[in-house]
């Protein structure tokens, strides 16, 4: 793969990093190359209390031309304990298409073809944001276990103060064997997030992601709410 496309690519994970009721703007070196739609709802799921977690991205017209992306992601978390009670993705990539889904049985979340399940006491990237956006401050641990399709990961969570914002950075490190995931080849965004030499930084005001950043190797991205 072609320097060039490889950053293009890598631009556009920043899509799963910003939980809101608002609209981003994804830039690589500043130029536009996607949008992103959070749609954050109350709901019921299994008569539980519960909260919504909807993700929708596309690549803008030029971005498409060179490697057009088509995203959609849900996670239903408790109201009350952030525990994630259902998740499911629709993804679309140049030869990479994934249909991914939970299913309730006795009690426990799993996968759709699976008996990999999601533990209870973890987050998923969409719910781990959720929290870091809507948990006091002071509240929020500096570590904490991440699920991603079958792959179980520690998170650091590195924590500043600045003034009325909250500078978040994540680190993850992979806790189980890469054989666990669910699916061989899952979509770019979920592969670069938790690459082992990303950097995630998020600045948060008032409940509200305000930017995100992503570094890795040479490649430097930000996304700004609208």
């Amino acid at each position: 793969m072609e320097m060039k496309t490889y950053y293009l690519i890598l631009g556009l994970l920043i899509n799963l990093i910003l939980p809101s009721n608002r609209e981003y703007s994804v830039s690589l070196y500043g130029m536009p190359m996607a949008d992103v739609i959070i749609d954050i709802k109350d709901t019921i799921y299994n008569n539980t209390p519960a909260i919504k977690l909807g993700y929708k991205t596309k690549t803008n017209k030029l971005t498409s031309t060179i490697f057009k992306v088509d995203n959609v992601y849900e996670t239903i978390i408790d109201q009350n304990t952030f525990q994630i009670l259902s998740f499911q993705k629709s993804t679309f990539q140049p030869n990479v298409v994934n249909h991914l889904y939970t299913e309730y049985d006795d009690n426990l979340i799993k996968y759709n073809d699976s008996q990999t399940i999601i533990p209870e006491q973890c987050f998923n990237i969409f719910s781990l944001l959720y929290y870091l956006s809507n948990e006091s401050f002071d509240l929020i641990q500096d570590s904490v276990l991440v699920e991603r399709e079958g792959l179980m990961y520690n998170c650091q969570l590195l924590k500043t103060q600045i003034n009325d914002s909250f500078e978040f950075e994540l680190k993850f490190e992979l806790i189980n064997d890469i054989n666990n995931a669910v699916i061989e080849h899952t979509d770019i965004f979920t592969w670069a997030l938790f690459k082992s030499d990303g950097n995630n930084k998020i600045i948060i005001n008032k409940s509200e992601i305000q930017t995100c950043q992503f570094k890795s190797g040479l490649t430097n991205l930000k996304a700004s709410i609208k």
